[in-house]
């Protein structure tokens, strides 16, 4: 379920603050990181990039509409997979094997003849194929640094992570507690003395 569309789950990491004027270098990086659609005729499986949020069409961004006036940039991740199950393929390779095995009056084929109707099998299947679609929503407040991926699944973060810090060069890290705390305005000297003290026993010791 999408953010404009009901309650979500997310994940919260925090990212330093980009330099004044940052909008053209990130309409750039998005450009150089954009999604493109897979060929079918190729062996590629998996293609990610960015696409506008609410087009996933569409990969061109503009500096002038890229953060909204409450200071949030809104982007879509979007993973395509296009990928033949192995069943499947197995189904129609022996299908084929066998036809082709009757026209030529043979028993079976050499392996070298099955590698290569398994290869042309497999490009048949994927042009007839759409590829699979996920869309990882992601909200940045670029004031507060604050960053949102509507998920909780650690294969997406693990993905998003690494396109995000590709794409802008900045490095970002989970919140945690003591993240939190420095989100809420407290210094760096605050919470380094915070995460050094030591727990007190606020029970009674029984002799």
């Amino acid at each position: 379920m999408g953010i404009l569309s009901g309650p979500v789950s997310y994940l919260r990491f925090v990212v330093p603050s980009p330099t004044d004027g940052f909008e053209e270098a990130f309409c750039e990086a998005l450009a150089q990181h954009a999604f493109h659609e897979i060929d079918p005729t190729s062996d590629v499986e998996r293609a990610a990039g960015w696409v506008q949020f609410d087009d996933v069409f569409a990969s061109e961004f503009e500096a002038k509409s890229l953060v909204d006036p409450s200071g949030h940039l809104f982007l879509k991740l979007r993973v395509d997979t296009l990928k033949v199950p192995a069943g499947t393929l197995k189904a129609y390779v022996d299908r084929e094997a066998r036809d082709r095995c009757r026209e030529l009056q043979r028993d079976k084929l050499a392996k070298r003849e099955l590698d290569v109707l398994k290869l042309e099998m497999k490009m048949r299947l994927r042009k007839r194929s759409l590829p699979r679609m996920q869309l990882l929503e992601v909200v940045w407040n670029i004031g507060t640094g604050e960053l949102r991926l509507m998920s909780t699944s650690k294969g997406a973060a693990t993905l998003f992570t690494d396109i995000f810090e590709k794409t802008f060069g900045l490095q970002i890290r989970p919140v945690g507690l003591l993240t939190v705390l420095w989100l809420r305005g407290m210094s760096e000297p605050e919470i380094d003395a915070l995460a050094a003290l030591e727990p007190e026993r606020l029970h009674l010791i029984r002799p």
